[in-house]
């Protein structure tokens, strides 16, 4: 089983925290609150419990934390607490330090990355688009708006595929409705790949490739899209064939991994055109999440601060590697249309966006010598993920097979050379 659901005494969902902790110092214990007295806690935590402590002795670590019952669920049962969950009614998580407001840049290392091309603000993006299937965006200064936003908005698109209580297609052209639970969600992970906002609270903000310009493609309002296979599949086709973009971020995904064959052949395409498809490994599933498991796409999965594996992350031998999955301080914009900020951001879409900042770095690092060094493309998507697995950094307490290559260094992976073409080998198809 995936997950453990605890009924927690009255101090609750704090209590439990800080008690597991306390118990498993090193490790993120990855509770999730689903209201202020349920939680869905990961077996591996338990696991890890028990093994410290005896199965007695979890027990009893467990009553010390506040929980009075707890029993196993699967998968799909804990996707339906999920989404059954009221956010409103959650506890807010504890403040994090100033200083942590954006710990995720130096986690992978991405300043001495910016060097290369003479600083955050001085990348060429020449021929270089990032595209992103998501709920869409929404208008915020982290953008550009309203003067000059290099979110193409002449490009973006809307391929909406309704779903049960999900509402409509919103105003199209990739647009997000700003309406339904999930709504926002695709501004804010954009923000963390492309954002630059100097006049951000606290100091300029900066995603991990500043301005690089960015195709929306709207797909649903919710980030678990099994409904919408042939809607991610039209994205990706659209995106690659007439886009024309490197990389593309999808911080969405579905149980179970059953795939639909328009979606395994559209993920073909974008492999063999040389299209980075960078995934969300999910969360708070023990197994990585579809279109993410397959081998012709990226699965990030997360970390926490300390460069500890994040425990509410899907992990296993899907994994690439691991980026920065919590406590992410990113941009948002309110139901009333405000736009604001926040530091509690955490989801393995955070990730992924790293991840794809990343790939659209290295595609500018590497412009020029790609199209001679790699005449097919797989071999350009092959290329990049060999070199982020050999750079990447192995966390302390990653277990073997579970996190992939270790933290995303995104510094090194600038440094490092391509790979000849000779050495690598292509996935076999979805």
């Amino acid at each position: 089983m995936a997950q453990h659901l605890l009924e927690l005494a009255p101090r609750g969902i704090a209590r439990a925290r800080c008690t597991l902790a306390q118990y498993l110092p090193g490790l993120d214990v990855g509770l999730v609150a689903l209201s202020p007295q349920r939680a869905l806690l990961p077996a591996t935590t338990l696991l890890a419990l028990q093994r410290a402590y005896g199965k007695r002795g979890a027990e009893a670590v467990l009553r010390a934390a506040g929980v009075r019952a707890h029993r196993p669920l699967d998968d799909a049962d804990a996707m339906d607490q999920l989404r059954q969950r009221d956010l409103a009614t959650l506890p807010p998580r504890a403040a994090r330090p100033a200083a942590l407001r954006q710990w995720h840049l130096d986690e992978v290392n991405v300043r001495p990355a910016w060097q290369h091309f003479g600083g955050p603000l001085a990348i060429d993006w020449t021929g270089i688009k990032v595209g992103q299937v998501d709920t869409g965006y929404l208008p915020h200064p982290v953008f550009g708006f309203p003067a000059a936003p290099w979110v193409d908005t002449a490009a973006g698109r809307t391929f909406f595929a309704p779903g049960e209580g999900s509402g409509g297609p919103g105003p199209g052209g990739g647009v997000d409705a700003n309406e339904f639970r999930f709504d926002g969600h695709g501004t804010r992970v954009a923000s963390v790949i492309c954002g630059h906002d100097p006049a951000a609270p606290g100091g300029p903000y900066l995603g991990i490739a500043p301005r690089v310009p960015l195709v929306p493609v709207r797909i649903a309002n919710d980030v678990f899209v099994s409904h919408a296979q042939r809607e991610l599949a039209e994205a990706l086709r659209y995106l690659v064939d007439q886009a024309g973009v490197g990389v593309i971020n999808l911080s969405m995904g579905f149980l179970p991994r059953w795939q639909m064959g328009v979606l395994d052949r559209a993920i073909d395409h974008a492999y063999e055109a040389g299209v980075i498809l960078v995934c969300a490994a999910g969360q708070p599933f023990s197994s990585v999440i579809s279109p993410a498991h397959g081998r012709r796409t990226i699965a990030a999965a997360g970390s926490t601060v300390g460069s500890i594996p994040w425990g509410d992350s899907a992990h296993g031998p899907a994994v690439d590697w691991a980026a920065p999955a919590d406590a992410i301080f990113r941009a948002e914009v309110q139901r009333n249309g405000s736009a604001t900020y926040a530091p509690d951001g955490d989801g393995t879409s955070y990730a992924t966006a790293i991840t794809t900042g990343a790939a659209a770095l290295w595609l500018a690092r590497h412009r020029a010598a790609l199209p001679a060094a790699y005449p097919q493309g797989w071999q350009r998507v092959e290329a990049f993920k060999a070199v982020a697995r050999a750079t990447a950094r192995r966390m302390p307490h990653q277990q073997p097979g579970s996190f992939g290559a270790g933290i995303l260094d995104i510094g090194a992976l600038l440094d490092s050379p391509l790979p000849a073409a000779a050495t690598l080998r292509p996935e076999a198809p979805a």
